[in-house]
This record gives structure tokens, C-alpha cells and sequence, in this order.
């Protein structure tokens, strides 16, 4: 066989090592001198740093999702202190608004979510005035707790305060006092105390949360929330119709354009009209 017939990168096993061509390190013995091989430690290494780099992206994907689910993003302070406004409409139960309103605008929120108290402290009120209070659509809080124990407990004592009709005054009262997730300020002490705050009957509350009253219809209505297709809150539908909007700060104005759309489907509105740009020049007459 010629010396061209051998296979590149193959060693003649005739020929000495080369002493002015030292084999580089990480080397194989017998690898060609000047041309670097790579070891199975390197290629160890290689698949080591894929590995690591694949699990980063996913760390941080599931921290997004995290994110988006819990309805938390680095402009939410909870710690900021907040008032949330006394409400105006007639309220029954968890509903605001009359009874016989013909638009229902259902709210799935957790006590611990911080977007839900923005949601509390500025969008609720802006409705109250608009179309609760008037009649024209009423509000239905759902528990959509799932952040949490505390944000069980949360819902749970909501519920009983809701059994001394003072539902939406402990739900101001909870979101008033949220101070971030999971941090202690809905344990249950302080759960109680809260109620003694807003002036419920304190034996009654107790004798309610003690003994899990409204355990099963929380997570009944955490089950609902899933249901329908709820994954983050606050979210809010329009009779059946989910809103979805694209920021916080465009969430008002969504549900508002819902609610107008199916009053004036109900034949109780009339639509805006929308102006029709005239060519400069041309006459309108």
C-alpha cells in the first residue's frame, strides 16, 4: 500500500515523534502534531455547558410564567399604602350593583395578588360610579385563591364576613393591609383581628373560621375559575367574554368597551359614533 493510501490522520507506525512538534495539551497520543484533538473530557465539558445554558432559559421562562400568573412585575408595590374608596353601589352578598342590572361583570381575583389591589383601588371604583351605582352592570367577586395558604385564608374569612354582610368591607380591609405574598400578614390571628377592625361580631367570625365554613365553596369557585380559562389575576369577564387586554393601565377602558358593547346589544344604548374624516376641500353639505 503507497504512503497516499493511508487514511488522514493516521500515525505511520515507522515514524518517530517529532521532538521539535510537542504534542499540545489535551492531545490523544498519536494525534497528528499541530493539529488539535479533542479529548472526552472536553466533549464532557461541552454537553455540561449546553446542559447548564438550556436550564437558565428554562429558569427564567418559568419565572415569567411565575410572574404572569401571580400578576406581580417589578412596578407593583404592595407595601405601598393604599385607600380604597367606600363603595357606592347597593351591595348583596359578593355583588355590587342591582341585582336586576342587566350586564354582570365577574372579577376572579386572590387577596394576595398586587395587581388585584390595584384592580380594588382603581378600576372597581371607576365602574361603582360609571355603571354600578347606576344600574347598568353589577359585580361579582370570585375567590380565584391560589398563591397560597394565606391566600385561602384570605378568601375564607372574607366568606365569613360575608355571612354579617360586610363581604366588601373586609375585602378593602384585606387589600389594605396586603403586604406581599406569603409573608404572615393573613395569618390567621391577623385575619381575626381584621374582622374586629371593620366591627364584625367576633364570636361569630371565629366560631365560621375555625371550623373551615367555606372551605369547599372557595375551592369550588377556584375550580370554576379554571374552568372558564382563568390563569392569572385579576381577570375580569363581561357577561360570558373574557377581557383580555394588553397592559394593566388598558384594563379599565376594555372592560368599559365590553360593558357599552352589550348594553347596546340589550338595545339600552346607543352606539358611538365614530368620526368619518372628511377630504380637505371637500364639500360636506
Amino acid at each position: 500500500m503507497s504512503r497516499g493510501s493511508k487514511k488522514r490522520g493516521r500515525k505511520p507506525a515507522a515514524r518517530p515523534a517529532r521532538p521539535s512538534s510537542p504534542a499540545r495539551p489535551g492531545a490523544r497520543p498519536g494525534a497528528r502534531p499541530g493539529r488539535r484533538t479533542r479529548t472526552i473530557g472536553q466533549f464532557r465539558n461541552l454537553g455540561f455547558v449546553a446542559a447548564l445554558v438550556a436550564a437558565v432559559v428554562a429558569a427564567i421562562a418559568l419565572i415569567g410564567v411565575a410572574n404572569l400568573v401571580q400578576g406581580g412585575d417589578n412596578n407593583t408595590n404592595s407595601s405601598t399604602p393604599i385607600v380604597i374608596p367606600t363603595h357606592i353601589a347597593p351591595a348583596d352578598d359578593m355583588t355590587l350593583g342591582s341585582a336586576d342590572a342587566p350586564v354582570t361583570v365577574y372579577e376572579y381575583s386572590d387577596f394576595q395578588c398586587p395587581f388585584c389591589r390595584r384592580a380594588a383601588a382603581e378600576i372597581v371604583p371607576e365602574l361603582d360610579k360609571v355603571y354600578l351605582a347606576t344600574g347598568k352592570a353589577k359585580l361579582t367577586f370570585k375567590n380565584f385563591a391560589f398563591l397560597g395558604q394565606e391566600s385561602v385564608w384570605a378568601a375564607q374569612a372574607a366568606a365569613c364576613a360575608t355571612d354579617q354582610g360586610k363581604f366588601w368591607e373586609y375585602n378593602s380591609k384585606l387589600y389594605e393591609e396586603q403586604k406581599g405574598e406569603n409573608k404572615g400578614t393573613f395569618k390567621v390571628e391577623n385575619l381575626k383581628l381584621f374582622a374586629q377592625e371593620i366591627g364584625l361580631d367576633q364570636a361569630q367570625f371565629n366560631t365560621c373560621f375555625d371550623e373551615a365554613k367555606h372551605a369547599a365553596d372557595i375551592a369550588d369557585q377556584l375550580d370554576e375559575g379554571k374552568r372558564r380559562g382563568v390563569n392569572s389575576t385579576p381577570t375580569f369577564f363581561v357577561n360570558q367574554t373574557e377581557i383580555q387586554s394588553s397592559s394593566f393601565e388598558a384594563l379599565l377602558e376594555d372592560i368599559t368597551k365590553a360593558i357599552d358593547a352589550e348594553l347596546v346589544k340589550l338595545g339600552l344604548a346607543t352606539p358611538t359614533p365614530e368620526a368619518t374624516p372628511t377630504a380637505e376641500g371637500t364639500p360636506s353639505g
